[in-house]
Formats: C-alpha cells, sequence, structure tokens
C-alpha cells in the first residue's frame, strides 16, 4: 500500500507469481490520511495518472547510483563522487562491475573496471576530471555514466555544476543566478492529470522561448521524463514534495508538521522524491512541501537531505511564518509587495531572497512586472521567483450544441468549488499563449539596452555563460511605425560585460522615429529555430512635430426638431438635442455609428478587480456610465467649424464636459473632460464609447502591439504599424472578462473595405475593439458565452487603472497605475475617409487647456488666499489661453498665459477680503473648487 501518488510504488511480485498466465489486480483509493497531505489547489481527479510497468532483474544487479559533482574553487575542474549500490538475491558467483563516461561530444573513457563479491553491497568511487563542459539551463551539456555489472546495464545522465550561497548571494558555477521562473502544475485539458511527452516538449519549449529558465513543481514531484527533458533543453527545477496541508491550518499546535505521529508520513515523501531525482543536473532546490505549516517534521527531514546530498539548496516557504529557519538555504515568501523586498535589502542578509509565488496570473493579469525586476535587478540578496503559475487549469468541455469551453469548479455540479480559482496561468489550457507571456518574455530578457548618446548604445550581456556572439545582432528605424532601414551586426561580449553600439542615425523630417535593436538565435537550437527573438529594445530617437493646417471648406448647421445636423464636405455628424451626444456619422450615405458616443468610465472586471472588490468600491461609475443626465447644451457655428457642447451631471455630483469640433475638411475633433466630486473614488476607466456595424471587420494603428497591452503591462509591446481582424484583436481568457486594450497609440483606423473610420489621439489614446458588447462580456462566464453579434464595440480612452497581479485577493493596482480622483482631459479626432489621413496634420488642437487644483492649492496668509492651478498643455502646438478666475460666481481676476506642447506650468491667483463662511471658486477652464474660511 502507498499514500504517495507523486513518487514510484514498487511490489516485488517474484514469490506471487505462477508460471503461465497471472491476473496482476491493483486497487486506487481516493481517499485516505495520506489525502490530508496532499491539500494542494488543484484539481482532485480520480485514479491512476502515471505509467504502470513490469521489469525483471538479475539476482545480482545494480540496485542505485548517485552521482555528485563538484567544482574547484575556479570553477574550472571537476570532481565525480559515485556511489553504486548493489543487491544480491541468491547469486553465488563474482561480478565484474565496469563504470564509463561518456562525454557531451561521445567520447568514452572507463573510469572502473573491477570484480564485485556476492557479498559487497555499497561502493563508492572519486574520479578527477580536467575542465569539463559544464552544466546550465544555457549549456545544459551532460555526461553519461554507463554501468555494467554481469548482465544488468545502467545509463546514468548527469552535469558539472556548483550551487553555493556566498554573503547572501545566490551562485551557480560562481556566478549570480537570478530565478526568471513559473510554477507547474502537471495538467492537460483532455488527460487531465496524464500528461504526455509531447505535452512536456511543449511546455518547455514555450518557457525557453519566453526566457523562463526555472520551474518549480508545485506542489509535488513530477513524471521522472519531465526531469530528463529539463536536465536535455536546459531548466532549473525547485524540486517539491508532495506535502500540502493548508485545510488543517499552519499554527504550531495544529500543524501536521509538528506532530511526532506524523514523522514518518513527512520523511517518507521528502525522501523518495530526493531518492528519485537526486542524479538530476537540473534540480538546483529540493522544496519540502507547501503550506504545510512549520515544525519538527521538516527539521527533520531537511537535516536528513544535508546528510544525504549537500550538492543543493532545501527550500521551504513554511518557515518564514514563524521568522527565518536555520534548516533551510533560502528566505522565501509567496507574493510579497515590493516593499517588503526594498526592506530585506536594506541590511545585511546571510540568505537570497526567493519569491516562490509572485505575480498571480488569473485572468487578465501581471501588471507591474518590470517594477519588480527594477528592484530585484537593483538590490542585494533579491535573486527573482517564480510566477503563479503556467497553465490555466481548464478542462476542455462540450455544450450540447457542439461548442467547446474551458470548464471550471462548478461546471461538473461540484459544490462547493472554487469557481475559476484554478485559472491562473500564462498559457491557455491548451497552451496557446496569453498576453502576459510576452510581457514575461519581455521582463526576463537577458540582453540590457541603454542609450548612452542619440546615436550609441551600451549592450549589457546579462547571461551567466554565453557569450553575444551567439547571437545576431539586428537594429530598424522606424519613421511613423514603418521600417525605412535596418542593418545586422555581430558583438562580442562575455557573460557581465557591456559594450558599446553605435548607429549611424539618418536624417530625420518632422516624423516620428524609433530605433529597435533586437538579437536572434543565429542557428537551430533543440528549443527553437534560427531567428527567434531573445531579446529587443526601443528608443524615441525624434518626437512628432505637428503641423496646423488651415480650413477653408465650408461647414452647415441644420436645427431641425430633436436633432442638430453638421455636414461638412462628404460626412454628416447628427446630435441628439435630447441627450446631448453624437448619434450617427454618415459619409456618403453610410452609416457610420450602430450606436451613440457615450462617455464610459467602467470596465468588464477582471479577476483581479473581482479579489479586491472594485465592483463594490466603484460601483458608482458603472452607474456614471449609464445614469448621465444632460444639463447643458449649445452649440456655435463659425466660418469653417461648428463646435458642439454637451455638459453632464454623473451620480455623486461629477461632471463630463464634451465638445465635439466639426470642421470643413470632414475632421471632427473630440474633447471630453471630466470634473469630479470631492468624495468620489478613483475611476476604472475614461474614454468615449460606440459600435458600428460588423462590416468594419479590419483594424491598423500605430501604437503599442501587436498584443494586447496595459498601463502597467506595455513592456512588451512594440511602437509599429499593426493590422489584425476585430476577431483577433481579443484575448479570449477562460473567464470572459476587460480584454484587447493598446496602449500609446497615435492612431487607428477601422475599415470595412471601403470607408475607414480613422481616429488619432492628441497626442495619443488607449484603444480596444470588441465584436460584442461591454455587457456581453461582463455577463458572459466562459467564452463560448459570448454572443455573436452584428456590431463592432469601439473603445476610445484616455487610460484605464492598471491591472495589478500582485495577488488576485485584494491587491489594487499600484497607486501608479490608478485614475485618482483628480480633474482628467483628453482629446482625439476622427475622419472617414478613404485612405488613413496624416496623424500630425491637424485641422485644429483642442480649445482648453487641462486644469489641475487639489485642495493643498489654496493656501491662507493672514487675510489673503492664494490659489494655484496647474496648467498642461497635452497638445502637439503651443497654447495661448485666457484664464477666467471666478469667486462665488463672479468674475474676479484674468490672466493670459501661453504654454508650450506637453508642458506643464503653474498659474496662481491672490484673493482679498473674503467673508467667513463657504465660497466657491473655479475657472473659465471647467475646475471648481469649495473652500472654507474661518
Amino acid at each position: 500500500f502507498s499514500k504517495d501518488s507523486c513518487t514510484p510504488a514498487e511490489f516485488r511480485l517474484t514469490d506471487v507469481l505462477r508460471p503461465g498466465k497471472n491476473l496482476i489486480t491493483v486497487e486506487v483509493l481516493k481517499w485516505s490520511d495520506g489525502s490530508y497531505l496532499e491539500d494542494q489547489d488543484m484539481w482532485w481527479f480520480a485514479g491512476i495518472y502515471r505509467d504502470v510497468y513490469l521489469y525483471s532483474l538479475p539476482k545480482f544487479h545494480i540496485r542505485d547510483v548517485f552521482v555528485r559533482t563538484d567544482l574547484d574553487e575556479n570553477y574550472r575542474d571537476g570532481k565525480i563522487f559515485l556511489d553504486v549500490e548493489m543487491r544480491n538475491l541468491g547469486e553465488e558467483e563474482e561480478k565484474d562491475l565496469e563504470v564509463t563516461l561518456i562525454t557531451p561530444d561521445g567520447d568514452e573513457k572507463t573510469l572502473v573496471k573491477e570484480t564485485v563479491k556476492p557479498e559487497d553491497r555499497v561502493l563508492s568511487f572519486a574520479f578527477d576530471v580536467e575542465d569539463p563542459k559544464k552544466w546550465s539551463a544555457e549549456t545544459p551539456h551532460l555526461y553519461v555514466l554507463k554501468l555494467k555489472l554481469g548482465e544488468d546495464e545502467k545509463k546514468v545522465n548527469f552535469g558539472f555544476r556548483k550551487i553555493e550561497i556566498k554573503d547572501g548571494t545566490l551562485l551557480f558555477n560562481g556566478r549570480p543566478l537570478y530565478i526568471k521562473g513559473v510554477n507547474r502544475h502537471e495538467f492537460d485539458p483532455d488527460r487531465g492529470h496524464a500528461v504526455t511527452v509531447e505535452r512536456m516538449i511543449q511546455d518547455i519549449k514555450l518557457m525557453k522561448q519566453h526566457n523562463i529558465n526555472t520551474v518549480r513543481t508545485s506542489h509535488y514531484p513530477n513524471q521522472t521524463k519531465w526531469y530528463d527533458l529539463c536536465d536535455y533543453f536546459g531548466l532549473y527545477v525547485i524540486d517539491e514534495a508532495n506535502i500540502e496541508s493548508h485545510g488543517i491550518g499552519w499554527d504550531p499546535e495544529v500543524t501536521l508538521a509538528n506532530r511526532p505521529e506524523w514523522e514518518k508520513a513527512h520523511l517518507d515523501r521528502i525522501q523518495r522524491m530526493v531518492e528519485r531525482d537526486k542524479n538530476h543536473p537540473c534540480v538546483i532546490f529540493w522544496s519540502l512541501g507547501n503550506e504545510a505549516g512549520d515544525g519538527v517534521n521538516f527539521e527533520k527531514a531537511a537535516l536528513w537531505i544535508k546528510e544525504r546530498d549537500n550538492t543543493r539548496l532545501i527550500h521551504y516557504e513554511g518557515t518564514t511564518r514563524r521568522g527565518e529557519s536555520y534548516y533551510v538555504d533560502v528566505f522565501s515568501l509567496m507574493y510579497p509587495k515590493i516593499d517588503v523586498l526594498l526592506e530585506y535589502a536594506s541590511k545585511k542578509r546571510e540568505k537570497p531572497f526567493i519569491m516562490c509565488e509572485y505575480a498571480h496570473a488569473m485572468g487578465n493579469s501581471v501588471g507591474n512586472l518590470k517594477d519588480y525586476w527594477d528592484v530585484i535587478e537593483k538590490y542585494p540578496y533579491l535573486h527573482g521567483g517564480c510566477i503563479w503559475d503556467w497553465v490555466d487549469q481548464g478542462i476542455r468541455k462540450k455544450y450540447e450544441n457542439g461548442r467547446e469551453f474551458w470548464a471550471y469548479g462548478g461546471d461538473f455540479g461540484d459544490t462547493p468549488n472554487d469557481g475559476n480559482f484554478c485559472i491562473n496561468g500564462v498559457v491557455l489550457p491548451d497552451r496557446t499563449p496569453e498576453p502576459e507571456l510576452y510581457e514575461v518574455k519581455k521582463v526576463y530578457q537577458n540582453v540590457k539596452i541603454r542609450q548612452v548618446s542619440k546615436d550609441t548604445y551600451e549592450v549589457e550581456n546579462r547571461y551567466l555563460f554565453t557569450n553575444l556572439e551567439m547571437f545576431d545582432g539586428a537594429w530598424k528605424i522606424r519613421k511613423d511605425g514603418e521600417v525605412i532601414e535596418e542593418k545586422t551586426f555581430k558583438i562580442f561580449a562575455e557573460p557581465g560585460e557591456k559594450r558599446l553600439l553605435k548607429i549611424p542615425l539618418p536624417e530625420m523630417d518632422d516624423s516620428e522615429y524609433f530605433l529597435e535593436i533586437s538579437f536572434s538565435l543565429s542557428e537551430d537550437t533543440p528549443w527553437a529555430e534560427k531567428g527567434h527573438v531573445v531579446a529587443w529594445e526601443q528608443f524615441l530617437l525624434k518626437a512628432p512635430a505637428f503641423e496646423k493646417k488651415s480650413i477653408s471648406d465650408g461647414v452647415s448647421l441644420r436645427e431641425e426638431g430633436k436633432h442638430l445636423t453638421v455636414e461638412a464636405k462628404d460626412t454628416v455628424y447628427v446630435f441628439s438635442k435630447l441627450t446631448g451626444l453624437l448619434e450617427q456619422i454618415l459619409h456618403r450615405g453610410k452609416k457610420i455609428l450602430k450606436s451613440p458616443v457615450v462617455p464610459n468610465f467602467w470596465r468588464a472586471p477582471t479577476d483581479n478587480d473581482i479579489g479586491n472588490r472594485m465592483p463594490q468600491r466603484l460601483a458608482i461609475w458603472k452607474r456614471a456610465s449609464k445614469e448621465r443626465k444632460l444639463f447643458k447644451m449649445h452649440w456655435k457655428k463659425e466660418e469653417n467649424r461648428v463646435s458642439v457642447h454637451s455638459v453632464f451631471q454623473l451620480p455623486g455630483n461629477s461632471w463630463v464636459y464634451t465638445t465635439y469640433t466639426v470642421f470643413g475638411n470632414g475632421d471632427i475633433l473630440v474633447d471630453l473632460s471630466l470634473i469630479l466630486a470631492e468624495d468620489v473614488p478613483e475611476i476604472p476607466r475614461i474614454g468615449l464609447q460606440f459600435t458600428v456595424p460588423e462590416e468594419f471587420g479590419t483594424v491598423e494603428w500605430y501604437g503599442r502591439g501587436p498584443h494586447e497591452t496595459y498601463w502597467d503591462r506595455k513592456e512588451s509591446g512594440l511602437f509599429a504599424r499593426h493590422r489584425k481582424a476585430v476577431d483577433e484583436m481579443i484575448h479570449r481568457y477562460v473567464r470572459p472578462q476587460e480584454t484587447g486594450n493598446r496602449s500609446d497609440v497615435r492612431w487607428f483606423a477601422l475599415s470595412d473595405g471601403e470607408t475607414k473610420l480613422f481616429v488619432s489621439g492628441m497626442p495619443q489614446i488607449d484603444f480596444s475593439v470588441w465584436p460584442f458588447s461591454m455587457e456581453d462580456l461582463e455577463r458572459a462566464q466562459h467564452i463560448s458565452e459570448l454572443p455573436e453579434r452584428d456590431f463592432v464595440t469601439v473603445n476610445v480612452d484616455f487610460r484605464q487603472m492598471g491591472l495589478g497581479g500582485d495577488d488576485s485577493w485584494g491587491a489594487m493596482p499600484h497607486l501608479e497605475y490608478r485614475l485618482l480622483p483628480k480633474p482628467y482631459r483628453f482629446s482625439f479626432r476622427m475622419r472617414i475617409s478613404k485612405e488613413i489621413p496624416s496623424w500630425r496634420v491637424l485641422a485644429a488642437i483642442p480649445e482648453t487647456l487641462h486644469v489641475e487644483m487639489s485642495s493643498e492649492d489654496v493656501i491662507r496668509e493672514g487675510d489673503t488666499l492664494r490659489v494655484k492651478f496647474s496648467l498642461l498643455n497635452d497638445t502637439p502646438l503651443s497654447k495661448e489661453e485666457q484664464v477666467v478666475l471666478f469667486v462665488d460666481g463672479n468674475e474676479y481676476s484674468v490672466r493670459r498665459v501661453v504654454i508650450p506642447p506637453f508642458k506643464k506650468e503653474e498659474l496662481v491667483f491672490k484673493v482679498e477680503g473674503l467673508k467667513k463662511g463657504e465660497h466657491l471658486i473655479h475657472t473659465n477652464l471647467n475646475t471648481r473648487k469649495t473652500i472654507y474660511v474661518r
């Protein structure tokens, strides 16, 4: 009877077999007292999900082989320590033992050739090897020991490597090792925990292709083939014992780790893992378990490991719940905030800090990953961690109509359940990469490129054992997103070295120019083909210069009952006088809109949003998107333009101002200002939303891409011109949620093949397009529940708050990625045309400045109030503006200011003679503030 479902159970059948046919019966019990140690957060499938096989051995055979290696103090020459354990079940003759070393190049050398007596049990040997090829995740050089004892033969793969800690720094073969890792459950959407070798190889190749160097086998030893593959392809492994008992609790008085009657169960699981996997060079840490408390049972297991195998380090996060423990070698935490890392790095430490779990990748997540790694790479003792986790554990299931979906907790009538809390991966169940994986690749890359001067760049090799000459370098120059020059190069840089790269820059006009530097594989590898990009960086060479174009074409304005119609060139804009909204756009008679353009402050909650109660905390903004009231609407016609102004009151007494300015060339400038009441919470999103016919099924854009990006997850977004079908603009998260955003976009255009709806930022915007509505997205619980619609939803946003991802059960996006309550304003222009117009030639710029004012900006100086306003010109041209200060509705002072493009300046007014009581101060630029004079 074996109770550990993840290490081998062997039963000797010799004494019960009969000549002829035998029937072997295996009884599998789903539950036993061992189940208390297998309380992992995962699917609890029944049955056997690993290989079952029969084998036979000679009576006198090799029972076990243990190969250990060491390197000298210079990490050059190596040593092999070999223990060969033999078992004799009745053989009386001596046998010859022969041990042969096979190098990575295939050369063979006999190390041992001697006679073994029948009573011999363990033979130990030591061999010196001059300058062997070292094993690492970058250079997985494998040696083979071929052992032969009479008729019995065995082969053992091993590698020369050394893992150690010096002065709190984790070293691998003498060099500081950063854990750029993921946690991985053994999971297949069709086979459950019975993962095929083909699926394992697929996982490893994807990990290597995305700069992942470490896997934690959360939370149990994996199939033995997994370790063979990690040895071969090159991945570091944190090998974790099949122990998790968090259902019992972690308090010292209750945890199983402190109960004497559970000592053997703990030791048995840990010892079996070590004995099974001890020869694999990929295993760098033994992890005692997960979320199983701390106590004497783990202490005894750790001490046993240190005596049995001194070539690896011991990890166990459970010890840190009671402070650091002497018997583990690394300091480990789950989901620490950045300030915890900074605090740890601020003092002298003896142990490296490794996050065994961080960046909880549930749904649309993994925001601020770069912020973590900026800290990790800057300060001592911080050595990275493993993202939670690799694969969404969704089971392939079909509805009665045949539509497939990924099933999670509750989809099988199971209660209680944890819903989609097993959907935490950076790849979908079928291993389709999710957008987070591209961010992981970018942040984990091992080449750092920095700008020294306009044409000189510093390239730093952060690989441990790979010279950059192994890669093909390339640079490209993009003009307004299109490649105009490119060239390849070679650079020689040993690990840790920096080299300067000089780029011959072209003459540059008023366009926007980016330089892109990349490194790719110069030849095929077992895990990727030649040309696979391993690292890249992009630099803005020249900001665009915008040109204001005078418009001479006229604009007509008609009032027709409940509507206001503005016609310019071949485009008609129809506004509702009842709602204040832009209701329809017609281009040469073709209807462009399926629904009006409405202010939107909401997003379909992500899993992280749900975890931090965003739908409850920020519910007022969902209401604001639906319950706005038109307060005032007016319009103004000039020679070559018509301006339509609408003022909306929102729940909570906040205000939205929209201005649509239609020019004679058909352009429409859209301007939105949001003025907040004093007690409203942060805002999920600020933008405008509308729908267009489904025929507008293709989108082009210039900005970050090609995959989705967000405020705190956009390092991997390449500034370029991109093109996709609308259906390809979303990511199909297992549980539908906010999806498809593109950040820092200069312009985008939707096309039906004949007509383009062109939108350009002033200077930039975020946008997304969906083949369904936001209500559909918020309502659906599985991707297959999203209906097919005859429209495309278009979101043009100033921005939406970040995704977060420190955890999914309370952590909010970092403060710098939240839309805190203050005034906001953004602008963009639209045009309907056959071709994409220049995004840098403008009919006009927004009419007003963005003005900010906080409570700290009103200062009492005796009988005088000092009132300060911050004025931001977020447009591409200089702005001259008249600022009028009103006190209690009366004009008090007038100033004229000139502000350069994209600059912020302060304007200070002094107000004297105010009586005690409440006073309202505001400007003609839609800024208002209530103050009290005491």
